[in-house]
Parts: C-alpha cells; sequence; structure tokens
C-alpha cells in the first residue's frame, strides 16, 4: 500500500525542484528521483506536473491558514487577533522559507483561480476571517478585502522582501508591523469594536 510517507515525500521533493528550477522547468523525473519513488508511486498520487504543482501550493496554503486562523480563537478579543494575526505570520514565514517562497512567487507558475481545491481552502479561511470580524462589530464595511489589505499588507511585503534577499528576518519586524497593523485597521472598525482591546 502506499502511504502518506510516499506522498510527502514527493510533495517536498517538488516543493525543491520548483524554487531551484522553475515548475515549468521541473521535470517528473527530476521529482522522481529527488523523492526516490516509482513512476507508479508517482502517478498513484498525481496525474500530472500541473495536479503536483496544486497539491505543494495547496498544502503550503492550508498549513499558513491554520497557523493564522489558531490566533482567531472565539475568545480573543479585536485587538489581540489583529496584532496576533500578523505575529504568526512572520513567524511561519520565518520557520518556513519555502513553502512561503511558493506561496509567495511560484517560479514559472501561476496558482490557477479555477483550481477547485485551492479555490475552497481559500474560500472557507476568508469566510471564517470575516466571521470573526462580524462577531467583534465589523458590518462588513469596508470590505473584506479593503480590511485584509490593510491589516496584512505591510507584513506580506515585509516578507516578500526577506525572501528575495534575506535582510533582517521577519521575526524582528513583529512588534512593529503587528502594531501598525491595529493602528491602520482601528479606524475603520466600529467605535465599540475598537476599543475591545483584550
Amino acid at each position: 500500500m502506499l502511504g502518506s510517507d510516499t506522498y510527502e515525500r514527493i510533495i517536498a521533493a517538488a516543493l525543491g525542484c520548483f524554487l531551484e528550477n522553475g515548475v515549468q522547468s521541473t521535470t517528473v523525473e527530476q521529482v522522481r528521483k529527488r523523492a526516490e519513488v516509482s513512476n507508479g508511486s508517482f502517478f498513484h498520487h498525481f496525474r500530472t506536473k500541473q495536479d503536483l504543482a496544486e497539491a505543494v501550493y495547496l498544502q503550503g496554503l492550508g498549513r499558513h491558514q491554520a497557523e493564522l486562523l489558531a490566533v482567531l480563537l472565539p475568545e480573543a478579543g479585536l485587538r489581540a487577533g489583529v496584532e496576533g494575526v500578523v505575529r504568526r505570520h512572520l513567524t511561519w514565514v520565518e520557520e518556513n522559507p519555502q513553502l512561503a517562497a511558493f506561496l509567495t512567487a511560484p517560479p514559472g507558475w501561476l496558482a490557477p483561480r479555477d483550481a477547485p481545491g485551492i479555490t475552497a481552502r481559500s474560500r472557507e479561511f476568508f469566510h471564517t476571517v470575516a466571521q470573526w470580524l462580524r462577531d467583534r462589530g465589523w458590518a462588513g464595511e469596508p470590505s473584506l478585502g479593503v480590511v485584509i489589505a490593510v491589516w496584512m499588507g505591510p507584513a506580506h511585503e515585509y516578507t516578500r522582501r526577506w525572501l528575495l534577499t534575506g535582510t533582517e528576518p521577519p521575526g524582528s519586524a513583529a512588534t512593529v508591523l503587528s502594531r501598525a497593523a491595529w493602528n491602520a485597521l482601528q479606524p475603520l472598525l466600529p467605535t465599540h469594536a475598537s476599543e475591545d482591546t483584550r
């Protein structure tokens, strides 16, 4: 029986090959040899290289989103959640630079907007974030897209630059960026919600 260990080896091998060579230039043979699996084992899990690239992307996306959602607990106050998500994002990127790099800018590949797994995972994530905000007084204005951009934009930009240049690690900017996210987002939220600083 082909277990999950084989699947994970293929995913890890593919991630390394994709980052080194780009998705388009990577061959199934390169991934297969790096993972030390047979053709049968590879094609048992993945029909095409596109399927494999989507699986790598989906794994990174799922792990990253799970980390962020772990901060947005029912008992978490608005400020604690806003700042905590920024901190957790920075920590996750620093601890998972390869997956983060693939999510940020997959070399030689664009994550398809119509991939069912990616679409479903993203929809579920943003639905959960929106509900967490609604429970704290957000009425839907400004739109969730604007809220997320204000909330996470600077942290995303900082980690993107770190992945490209290897400057100061993301964790070193956690205090400044998390406070900046709260200060920027607070005026966009209802007064009674903004005053919740638990």
